[in-house]
């Protein structure tokens, strides 16, 4: 049985619950986009929210970059240009997540800008209605209640069992892992891999779990 210890991470010591929360959030979205904030920080107020952000750009974990979602828009530079907020690297990082190559086509695929779908004949878009309520993105905050009950199970869960409830990418299962599940909420996550080879995750009961 392998415990899964944090890794030595300088900057996400430094950082706070909000902040992780935040980053974690942006990890999750395919383009990497900080904005919009989760809900649970809206109570924070928004010159609170700010001062935080600003921290993140000061440690170079999020980035100013220009964009053409109005939902991801921070502000507008000099010529007028909507700027988004978005995680780098040193982020992704800072959550224990090393972007790989498995990761850079769903970036890129946001980025682009989308494609005007042609109308389809009223009999597919009825079907198409029909199927549409499955298809409804979950609020964030009900798949991070999902993640840790499946967490929760005695046979445990496979990254790939997540992907397939949430729709989140490997990398950003593995940010949920590190900065929510072991740096918030300072839950007893371990691994084992069984006889298919297969790693299985699974939150051990308390004292049980082998440091």
């Amino acid at each position: 049985m392998e415990a899964i210890m944090p890794k030595s991470q300088p900057e996400t010591a430094k950082l706070s619950d909000a902040q992780l929360v935040i980053l974690s959030a942006a990890a999750q979205r395919p383009d990497g986009s900080l904005l919009p904030l989760p809900e649970s920080l809206a109570k924070k107020g928004a010159a609170q929210n700010r001062v935080m952000i600003e921290i993140l750009c000061k440690r170079k974990l999020a980035e100013e970059k220009q964009t053409k979602n109005d939902a991801s828009e921070w502000r507008r530079d000099k010529e007028g240009r909507p700027l988004g907020l978005f995680i780098t690297k040193s982020g992704l990082l800072a959550l224990g997540i090393n972007e790989t190559e498995e990761t850079k086509p769903a970036r890129a695929a946001a980025s682009l800008p989308r494609q005007r779908k042609t109308a389809a004949p009223r009999s597919k878009a009825r079907k198409a209605s029909v199927a549409k309520p499955k298809e409804r993105a979950t609020p964030a905050h009900s798949k991070q209640q999902a993640v840790i009950k499946m967490l929760r199970r005695k046979s445990g869960v496979t990254i790939d069992d997540i992907v397939a409830e949430t729709g989140w990418q490997r990398h950003s299962v593995r940010g949920f892992f590190a900065g929510l599940v072991k740096k918030k909420l300072k839950l007893p996550l371990v691994s084992a891999v069984n006889k298919d080879g297969v790693r299985r995750y699974y939150i051990a009961p308390i004292g049980s779990a082998k440091e």
